[in-house]
């Protein structure tokens, strides 16, 4: 057994650092597409003009803070306790929308952000019992 880090190098709050971050960067580039959907110029058909957006480099910015995370998690957390777990920003990103953005989230939806719900709760009980061992 490794000794893991403690404090902010602690690979727990890396991952949730990961997923914050995964989280603001969809909201930000989502912001900042929208903002220059109707630039008119040859090349507006490809989403490339969001690079004229600073919420867009912003973005990106974050999606590199939340490689650099993840890549550093991997060190020290499974694959495969620590994808599932990530993937609780299909559940963020949603509800972000709807609530910053004022996007509709429809019944469907609602119904596929339960079952993630559920199946991080099904993956987060073995991972409570893991670290209780470590």
């Amino acid at each position: 057994m490794r000794d893991r880090p403690s404090g902010f190098a602690n690979p727990w709050l890396q991952l949730a650092l990961s997923v914050l971050c995964v989280f603001v960067s969809e909201l930000l580039l989502k912001r900042g597409a929208s903002d220059t959907a109707n630039l008119a110029q040859a090349w507006s058909w490809t989403g490339v003009t969001g690079l004229a957006s600073p919420l867009v480099w912003l973005g990106i910015i974050f999606v590199i803070i939340s490689f650099i995370s993840w890549l550093y998690v991997l060190r020290y957390i499974p694959l495969t306790i620590a994808f599932p777990l990530s993937r609780v920003v299909d559940i963020l990103v949603p509800l972000g929308c709807w609530f910053f953005l004022g996007e509709a989230i429809s019944t469907r939806r609602w119904c596929g952000i339960a079952l993630v719900v559920i199946g991080l709760a099904v993956t987060a009980k073995p991972v409570a019992r893991l670290e209780e061992r470590l």
